[in-house]
């Protein structure tokens, strides 16, 4: 009997290896490709063959950047004499190595978050920068307010997977025209979206992010949304989706918070591309924040599911290297596989066409070896929350929450580094819709941010010499505390 699903492509196989091995890694691999939206797999194994031999017919950089999302390199740059006010501006990296004028990129620059971040397959571009001049709510060729050029070359990119891009100078009263067609439309606030059930967050882009990265690049546009207009008086909370998700993954959690005092705001990113990257991406915006506030009153709250825990845990290695930001006070984990999974090893090693993102979530894989080596932030509190419900009906293998085993979520090393660590009686994605769950990570947001208490001057005595108590930290000699809510 069909299960509705196309047949798992052939794989390739080390004729060497025992015939029960080979069985086993079959078997593994299909387990694999099915669970993880195997229709979205199959499709990424068509279409990577249609690109592939597109681009050999006829080349062109857009191609590039679809069938090898692997390879791109992030470019980060700043935007001078952007003007807070006058709406975003639309970046566009145009490239004719193959196609005259070809627009390969583009990326929305908005309000607070003044750079440009563009992920570019190696070659020669000019950058162009369009402002919304005459108010008719379109980015048009006559409204070039800014241009550069850059080489982007592999051998630019420092340890932390960026290549640094060029500074571009925008001037709004001497726009220019460019000789290629621009005509895209304007949002009054690129960023803000007013509501999670907005379509631009539908659940088929996540496995679009997963299988397209290139045509969820081009959908978004950016990377880092919110639900309302940044505000560095209220605690930004930064949410960060698993793969193949949204960050609708995360609406039941909101729509618990206290708006008045905390602000969500959403890395919405491509899941098949390399963890590392993304990473970086993240540790930017971070950054950009702390530098940013002009009082200093501005806390930060990282919250992670599935993979983006590793996503977040690469941001906090690069910037302990950087220097900590204060402004970072708390990082909860929901469900990580902070240990890979073997499944993804097998994908690697016999897959027809290999998900970049396979190769980091691995078992034993690099990536996850040198997020592991990394020396945590003493002043980052950390809970790293777990579930264990596995609603399969038929369970095979180590106990596991449906998709992900507890050996994994439960790493020695990852442990020590938390404060706490809480169990759940739920499923992988079940977590995101627990009522326990998101109870306790409000009451963690509560002590991140408490409610500010008018100062009451009490007398000073000579031995009154005690100082408040202070939130504990983990350190070596005291292991995490383990709690499990059956």
């Amino acid at each position: 009997m069909s299960n509705g699903l196309p047949p798992v492509p052939p794989i390739p196989m080390n004729r060497c290896a025992p015939r029960s091995f080979r069985a086993a890694a079959v078997l593994v691999l299909a387990a694999f490709i099915l669970t993880a939206s195997g229709c979205g797999y199959l499709s990424f194994y068509t279409r990577q063959t249609t690109w592939r031999k597109a681009f050999e017919n006829q080349p062109r950089m857009s191609l590039i950047q679809r069938f090898a999302p692997g390879d791109l390199l992030l470019i980060n740059g700043r935007i001078n004499n952007f003007e807070q006010g006058r709406g975003p501006l639309l970046l566009a990296a145009v490239s004719s190595q193959y196609r005259e004028n070809e627009i390969v990129a583009l990326t929305v620059i908005r309000d607070p978050f003044e750079g440009y971040n563009l992920f570019l397959a190696p070659g020669d571009y000019g950058f162009f920068v369009f402002a919304d001049v005459n108010g008719n709510s379109l980015f048009e060729r006559n409204e070039l307010v800014g241009q550069t050029s850059m080489l982007v070359t592999a051998a630019k990119g420092n340890a932390n997977n960026v290549t640094e891009g060029p500074a571009i100078s925008v001037d709004y009263r001497n726009t220019g025209k460019t000789v290629f067609r621009v005509r895209v439309k304007v949002r009054a606030a690129d960023y803000i979206y007013s509501s999670l059930d907005d379509e631009f967050f539908d659940p088929r882009y996540g496995n679009a992010g997963l299988y397209n990265p290139a045509g969820l690049m081009a959908h978004t546009q950016g990377f880092l949304f919110g639900l309302e207009d940044y505000d560095e008086r209220k605690t930004m909370v930064i949410f960060v989706h698993g793969i193949a998700g949204t960050p609708r993954d995360w609406k039941f959690f909101v729509e618990g918070m206290d708006r008045a005092r905390f602000q969500p705001f959403f890395l919405y990113y491509p899941s098949g591309m390399p963890l590392e990257k993304i990473g970086s991406l993240l540790a930017q915006f971070i950054d950009s924040v702390d530098k940013g506030t002009g009082t200093g009153r501005q806390n930060i709250v990282l919250a992670a599911h599935s993979m983006g825990g590793l996503v977040s845990l690469s941001a906090i290695e690069k910037l302990t290297a950087e220097g900590f930001p204060s402004s970072l006070r708390l990082y909860c984990s929901f469900s990580t596989p902070y240990g890979g999974d073997p499944a993804a090893r097998a994908g690697v090693e016999n897959a027809p066409a290999v998900v970049p993102v396979w190769r980091d979530i691995a078992a034993g894989s690099e990536f996850l070896r040198k997020v592991q080596a990394q020396r945590f932030p003493a002043s980052l509190p950390f809970h790293l929350f777990f579930s264990y419900n596995d609603p399969s009906s038929l369970k095979l293998g180590e106990s596991s929450d449906g998709s992900v085993t507890l050996s994994s979520q439960l790493v020695p090393v990852v442990q020590d580094w938390a404060i706490k660590v809480i169990g759940f009686n739920d499923s992988h994605t079940g977590i995101l819709n627990s009522e326990a769950a998101r109870a306790s990570f409000l009451r963690l947001l509560e002590n991140a941010a408490p409610t500010a208490a008018p100062a009451v001057e009490e007398p000073v005595s000579a031995g009154n010499t005690s100082a408040p108590a202070e939130e504990p930290v983990n350190s070596d000699d005291a292991p995490a505390p383990l709690e499990v809510n059956p």
